[in-house]
């Protein structure tokens, strides 16, 4: 998914959701990588479903951006790493901002701070490879 799509549907998005946190891992690195296993108690192959941190082979599980502020924080400071930034919160919605990006609204705080932090990402790569 690019980009844009993935910053679609955070914006629509009425809540948390992991599938969501899975569209942004992919979008900063992780990637997904299937084995087969066999269950020790029927025998039975299975494919199994496991996820590789950016930065190497190893296996890890991917951060609950979405529904964490913790980790929509450290989604921030991978993207734009020594911005600063801000994230508020009222009944029902949240705004976010990065640096002098614009003010980011969403149905949480964390996933506004998420949209954030993927827009930065989105105009670095717009100005490394310009259309």
């Amino acid at each position: 998914m690019d980009l844009q799509s993935l910053i679609e549907r955070l914006q629509t998005a009425e809540s948390p959701a992991r599938s969501l946190d899975t569209l942004i891992a992919q979008a900063v690195g992780w990637t997904k990588k299937t084995e087969t296993v066999k269950d020790s108690k029927t025998g039975e192959k299975k494919k199994s479903t496991l996820w590789v941190v950016p930065s190497g082979d190893d296996v890890g599980k991917v951060p609950f951006y979405t529904s964490n502020l913790q980790h929509a924080y450290e989604l921030a400071q991978t993207v734009v790493p020594s911005h600063v930034g801000g994230c508020s919160w009222e009944d029902g919605s949240g705004t976010a901002k990065i640096n002098g990006g614009a003010f980011v609204q969403a149905a949480t705080p964390q996933i506004a701070l998420c949209i954030a932090a993927l827009l930065r990402l989105k105009e670095d790569a717009e100005k490394r490879n310009p259309t």
